[in-house]
Parts: C-alpha cells; structure tokens; sequence
C-alpha cells in the first residue's frame, strides 16, 4: 500500500479526523473490562517492542508509516525525548498498548494506541483509553491532547475517542493504494477472528 499527495488512478481517498481535549475533566471513563488488566509503563523502551505492537496491532489497519523502518529509525523514535510506551497485559500475555509524545510546549500526542485482536470486545478499548488519557495529563504542564485516526482504523476507533471526551477539530483526505493486502501481522493468511 501507498500514500498519495493526491487522487489517482486506484487511489482511494481516505478521511483522517484529528480529534483533541483540552482538560483532564473532558475524560469520560470507559467500563470496567471483562478482564484483569495490568498497565505498565516500560521503563527502557527498546525498537523491537514498539515495531512488536506496531505491526501485530496496526497490521490488521493498514498502518503502513513505519513499515519500512529500520532499527535506526525505531531506535531514534523510543529514545526521542517525551516518548513513553505503555503496555497493557491480561494474565501476562501483551492484549495492547499506547504510546505518547510529549512535547515542550505541552500537546501530548497519542502516537499509537490498540489492543490485540484477541482482546477485543472485552471491554478493554474504553478502559484503556481511559487510561491513555489520564496518563497525558498527569504532567502539569499538559496543555492539549490529540490523536488522529482514520477510516481504515478499527470500525470502533472513532466512536471510542468520542466516548471517552475527545472532540473532533478537523478532517483532512489522503489517497492510498489500497489493491495489496495489509502489511500483517497475518500476511498471507487469513487473521484469526476471535
């Protein structure tokens, strides 16, 4: 797959919404999951845990930015000031994960956020989430937090950022190539449904 700067022949045009809260208090809890989770954040990140979560969560959702990445890239991306991964895990096994970039004049980013396939439907999405959230805002000097997705994103992605007190504030079009399979973590098979 590919990004376009514009439409094209097998292009298809994809909406991108950038959603963002600007108080602590905006942050609607999610349910309680039908799971025990356990939130940790990793004290020393390394490339191939972050490129882990990246491709077993994003695979299945077209995330295809950091595909080609190398170590270097991976390596200056976990080391960048501000970055923080968080994982969550039930019963030891990783079910999912977000990351922030913090930056100095106080916008935190929520760069990654998903839950493993498996882990879906059990209520895990708005709790971590939640977590997310609360984990952006816990610097003083937090000022804004955003995410973006799009509609290639888990069918639910939108409607979790809404719930738990994230307002969309714009909508942008790009244009991907969309004919080859997504990246994986399944490539070549079919994804198990659970």
């Amino acid at each position: 797959m590919t990004l376009s700067d514009g439409p094209g022949m097998g292009l298809t045009p994809v909406v991108v919404t950038a959603l963002e809260t600007t108080s602590a208090s905006d942050i609607v809890p999610g349910r309680e999951p039908d799971v025990t989770p356990v939130l940790t954040r990793v004290g020393v990140p390394t490339p191939e845990y972050s490129r882990f979560f990246y491709r077993t969560v994003g695979g299945h959702w077209y995330w295809v930015d950091r595909i080609a990445w190398t170590y270097d890239q991976w390596f200056e991306w976990v080391s960048a000031p501000g970055y923080e991964l968080w994982v969550c895990t039930v019963d030891g096994a990783p079910a999912g994960y977000f990351e922030l970039d913090r930056q100095p004049d106080g916008n935190v980013e929520l760069a990654y956020f998903g839950l493993l396939r498996r882990y879906a439907g059990l209520g895990l999405g708005g709790w971590l989430l939640t977590e997310a959230l609360n984990r952006a805002w816990a610097e003083d000097n937090t000022t804004r937090v955003w995410v973006h997705t799009c509609e290639l994103d888990s069918p639910t992605a939108l409607a979790n950022y809404q719930a738990r007190g994230l307002r969309p504030v714009g909508t942008t079009t790009e244009f991907r190539d969309l004919t080859t399979p997504t990246p994986g973590p399944w490539r070549g098979s079919q994804a198990p449904t659970a």
